[in-house]
């Protein structure tokens, strides 16, 4: 494993990156690395449609024609009134 020297933190920064590495029961260390692995999979996911990122969370998973009815007869519904309030 590599190491990272990160200089010219402002003390604040590194107050709060503490507080969040206390909170999390973490490292300081162990606290920016998580951190950092959440920013660039967020990065690598912008990339990705919303339908995309989907896929990957329910995978090959298909829709039974049943469900697929369902759906289709809500989409279709008429909208109800909405409530009158006296």
């Amino acid at each position: 494993m590599g190491d990272l020297l990160l200089r010219g933190i402002d003390d604040s920064l590194k107050k709060q990156l503490q507080a969040n590495a206390n909170m999390h029961g973490r490292s300081l260390s162990d606290e920016a690395i998580a951190l950092l692995r959440q920013s660039l999979g967020r990065q690598q996911d912008g990339s990705k449609s919303a339908g995309q990122r989907l896929r990957a969370v329910l995978g090959a998973e298909k829709l039974s024609e049943e469900e697929i009815e369902a759906i289709n007869a809500f989409r279709n519904a008429p909208d109800r009134d909405p409530p009158h309030f006296e």
